[in-house]
């Protein structure tokens, strides 16, 4: 005769023992993410990895060459943020099957969106779990250098209408 216990316990371990040959697998195929996108004038070929980092940049025609340098920097903003707004989709097809990942957003600026700690606690609170208190949140000090890019992009996007990317590339 076997111990219930024991029973539940090994059928518990099997089951934990799937779920993560499966995130193994999952974290594998999200190390591999790769999206290209070209642009709609065909000007710029981009490639990003699965972090969203540009990997491959490739111009197919001489185009890019008569465009003025703003037309120029656009395309390539709008296309590296196409393939990487498909790369976050990659992301949470690759991870979708194991539940909702909060903050990760394909339609959000880096593919993250901030979290609303309130609703993400919300369960554990109507279960009678403590939870930890939630704060606004601060901006922590990442040190001179970020806090320097984020106060010149801060300064970029008030009132001059640019989306406050221009500011940290002209060094």
């Amino acid at each position: 005769m076997s111990n219930p216990m024991e029973e539940h316990l090994a059928e518990a371990m099997a089951e934990f023992e799937e779920a993560r040959a499966k995130l193994t697998e999952a974290g594998a195929a999200a190390a591999r993410i790769s999206a290209t996108v070209m642009a709609k004038d065909r000007s710029v070929e981009v490639t990003v990895g699965p972090q969203g980092e540009l990997t491959n940049l490739r111009f197919p025609t001489a185009r890019y060459r008569t465009m003025p340098p703003a037309q120029l920097a656009s395309v390539l903003m709008t296309t590296i943020g196409s393939a990487r707004a498909q790369a976050v989709e990659q992301l949470a097809d690759i991870y979708r099957p194991f539940g909702p990942i909060p903050g990760l957003s394909p339609t959000a600026e880096g593919g993250f969106q901030e979290l609303d700690w309130d609703t993400l606690f919300a369960p554990l609170r109507e279960e009678g779990l403590p939870v930890p208190p939630v704060k606004a949140p601060t901006r922590s000090s990442g040190g001179a250098l970020l806090d320097e890019l984020v106060e010149e992009e801060d300064a970029g996007s008030t009132g001059t209408g640019s989306s406050g990317t221009g500011g940290a590339s002209r060094r």
